[in-house]
């Protein structure tokens, strides 16, 4: 037997006790008034009738708090102390006065009436006291009771109330936060086990041990804990346990849920899209970033309708770089944007990213009638845009577009690094370059100089003429080395330049013995006017050396640029892809950079050149400056 039931028998057997022994000592006074002392029976009957059932209902209330399992055990000992205590202080307070009469051989009714009533009367009054406080304690119970019922109602995290048996969590009640987050019918909880309810698998044993904790009555806050709601999705939450200590109350504890998985979610795919950013920086390529990007959203923003266009310089428009198979399906290839004709074109001139909730209402659409419904479009500031679409209209919250803003960013980056690094690389190239002239072109004629001057020493004059040469030679591959580490610099200020005035100017600074110059155009350039002087000497001095002293070049407009022929002896088509390179020539005396160096300055201007034929057979350069 438990120790709340001994309270319970020992309370409620005494209170039955105490209104037996009342109940006998009443019958025997009916008995001695009727039977010994001849008193009539309907005024002993009367006379007795009132305490003899006051007598029975405490046997009554006795039995009740002995069977009655339902009772708290707080109240049993709160009611049998106060019956026990009023018994005692009436009898008390009687027998002081009947002992005094007693000894004075003096009984006096009155006064022991007056003594009976003075008591009811402080006990009247200490119960009414003690029954105001206790209303007024009611009032402000049931007031905060309605706020926690108000709060239990209305509160957005899910609560449940649940009441320990044998140490098993069972749910009292939940709100309705807890109906909606779980999605379990009341019916489907109430009365079971929560640990059986929303504990997913993983979770059992830290489960048993939180539970542990709280039949204990411990108040306790834990982070991301994994419940399970009722279709089997999971959710990541925070738990607060709060024990309740009021009688008033069949449940032991609150299990307050605040349901982040919003959060978790968010916070997983910030982690994820900086992991990816140091994978992005290792892709060598801005086309490969491209690539990496689209596959990027996939997995980690998981959206399917996804494209990357860059920036083509010579078409002057955005064309796709990359997009997603999802996105192919839909409509095909993306389609490129020119200037002023999309949204997208609008957030690569303007650097600000825009969500647009429903394609077909927005007039600046590139197609108004497309699948896509709703865009998100991210500038790749300089490079391009990202476009991740949906089929649906305002498909996109807060969290897409902050999670794509921050992806795009990472995206640009990893453009810039990929940028740099191939400028790195291009200096790299040239650093190699330097390092063979310097060691084998230079190495030539500085031993002809050092041989030939051994010999102008000894008496040679014609040494000296040697000499000369040789220095001149290295003059001349030192200067074209300089230049063309300046050449492959980018182009950053130009303006406009007279085709004809820049090569009149080039034709003039070259050795062009008896070649004559033509030029049929009167075209103006966005240029550099120092190196496109240099492109048109180096040109020039290309077909002097391979044409002879009486080759005519000519210098004329084309619809997307410029060309410059002559009408020499021409190159082989085998090896026209070969001549730009740097080092490559077939001139006993040629540096092999003067073509690198037309190559260098093109590339500086954002141009592109090729070799081809001119009409009369000889070598022509044909340069595309626009689209």
């Amino acid at each position: 037997m438990d120790s709340d039931s001994m309270k319970r028998i020992l309370g409620g057997g005494g209170i039955s006790v105490l209104g037996t022994l009342a109940t006998v000592l009443t019958l025997y006074d009916v008995y001695q008034d009727f039977v010994l002392q001849g008193s009539p029976l309907l005024l002993t009957v009367l006379e007795s009738a009132l305490p003899l059932l006051l007598n029975l209902a405490l046997i009554a209330a006795g039995l009740v708090i002995v069977t009655d399992e339902s009772l708290r055990v707080g109240f049993i000992t709160h009611t049998t102390k106060w019956t026990l205590l009023g018994a005692l202080s009436l009898l008390t307070i009687v027998g002081w006065v009947y002992y005094f009469q007693v000894i004075q051989d003096d009984i006096e009714p009155l006064v022991l009436f007056t003594h009976v009533v003075s008591m009811g009367a402080v006990a009247g009054f200490a119960v009414g006291v003690y029954d105001g406080q206790r209303r007024e304690r009611a009032e402000q119970l049931t007031a905060e009771h309605d706020k926690i019922l108000a709060l239990f109602e209305n509160s957005t995290d899910c609560i449940a109330e649940v009441g320990f048996v044998e140490g098993r969590p069972i749910v009292r009640e939940v709100n309705p936060s807890f109906v909606d987050v779980f999605g379990f019918d009341r019916s489907e909880i109430i009365d079971r086990s929560l640990d059986e309810t929303i504990i997913p698998e993983p979770e059992t044993e830290r489960a048993a041990a939180l539970t542990e904790r709280a039949g204990r009555s411990e108040q306790f806050e834990v982070q991301d804990v994994v419940r399970q709601t009722a279709d089997g999705e999971y959710r990541v939450v925070r738990l607060q346990v709060v024990p309740l200590s009021s009688m008033s109350s069949n449940a032991d504890a609150y299990a307050v849920y605040t349901d982040v998985t919003s959060e978790h979610r968010y916070e997983q795919r910030i982690t994820a899209l900086h992991e990816s950013t140091r994978e992005l920086v290792t892709i060598g390529s801005i086309e490969g970033v491209a690539s990496a990007t689209v596959a990027a959203v996939e997995e980690i923003l998981d959206l399917s309708f996804i494209s990357v266009h860059l920036y083509d310089d010579d078409a002057g428009k955005l064309r796709p770089a990359a997009y997603s198979s999802d996105i192919a399906g839909l409509i095909g290839e993306p389609p490129s944007f020119a200037p002023g004709e999309a949204i997208a074109w609008d957030v690569f001139e303007t650097g600000t990213a825009r969500y647009v909730e429903d394609v077909h209402a927005d007039p600046e659409a590139y197609n108004g009638s497309s699948p896509v419904r709703s865009e998100l479009i991210l500038p790749l500031q300089g490079y391009g845009v990202l476009l991740i679409g949906a089929q649906t209209p305002s498909a996109f919250d807060e969290t897409d577009f902050s999670l794509a803003k921050i992806l795009a960013a990472n995206v640009e980056t990893a453009m810039e690094r990929a940028e740099r690094e191939a400028r790195l690389e291009q200096q790299n190239d040239q650093l190699e370059t330097f390092t063979s002239v310097v060691s084998h072109d230079l190495k030539n004629p500085l031993g002809v100089a050092t041989g030939y001057l051994g010999l102008a020493r000894e008496g040679d004059e014609e040494a000296f003429d040697r000499v000369e040469n040789a220095l001149e030679r290295m003059d001349g591959l030192i200067e074209n080395l300089l230049t063309l580490a300046r050449q492959g610099e980018s182009i950053d200020e130009v303006r406009p330049v007279a085709l004809r005035t820049v090569a009149e100017r080039a034709w003039n600074n070259t050795t062009t013995a008896n070649a004559t110059l033509q030029i049929q155009t009167d075209a103006v350039l966005e240029a550099d006017a120092d190196r496109l002087q240099q492109l048109f000497e180096n040109l020039f001095t290309n077909a002097v050396e391979h044409g002879g002293d009486d080759v005519t070049v000519r210098v004329s407009s084309t619809d997307s640029g410029f060309v410059v022929e002559d009408d020499g002896p021409g190159i082989p088509e085998s090896e026209r892809e070969a001549v730009l390179a740097h080092g490559y020539t077939t001139h006993q005396d040629g540096t092999g950079f003067g073509l690198a160096i037309v190559n260098e300055v093109a590339n500086g201007h954002g141009w592109s050149v090729r070799v081809d034929a001119s009409e009369s057979g000889g070598a022509g350069f044909v340069f595309e400056t626009s689209t």
